[in-house]
């Protein structure tokens, strides 16, 4: 018996959850190491800002939320709102490198990296962790209603 498409859906976003913690902690390591050309952490800083992007479409697209909260429509609200985040969170993401300037000092540029690579970091990770509860309640929500 093959999957249903939510749980599809829910495996491939659960996979590009795990790419993207990976990336993150690459990109972390990096910063507080300071060991490779800043030029290669900003490219890895580009991937995170293409892999967002990816990974956002896939839930408006895929029906992650839709199909949850036929279940729930009280937490459409919710989840309208966490998705009006994701434009933010990519452009937010698209600016983490920021241009290397050359008036820019390399010890000013790697600071300044890793102090908005940890707020960025923390942000999404509270976005993250808000879809996740939302999720959960709409199942919670839904188990109870058949008891």
């Amino acid at each position: 018996m093959s999957p249903e498409p939510s749980e599809l859906t829910f495996h491939k976003i659960q996979q590009q959850h795990q790419r993207l913690a990976d990336l993150l902690n690459q990109i972390e390591t990096l910063l507080e190491q300071r060991s490779r050309p800043i030029d290669e952490v900003v490219r890895l800083l580009g991937q995170l800002g293409d892999q967002l992007i990816k990974h956002f479409e896939t839930e408006e697209a895929g029906g992650y939320f839709a199909e949850a909260l036929l279940h729930a429509p009280q937490l459409v609200a919710r989840a309208n709102a966490l998705m009006l985040q994701h434009p933010k969170m990519t452009q937010s993401s698209r600016k983490l490198g920021g241009a290397v300037d050359p008036e820019t000092s390399p010890e000013a540029w790697w600071e300044q990296t890793r102090e908005r690579f940890v707020a960025f970091r923390a942000e999404l990770h509270e976005h993250e962790r808000a879809e996740d509860g939302l999720i959960q309640e709409v199942y919670m929500r839904d188990i109870g209603s058949h008891d």
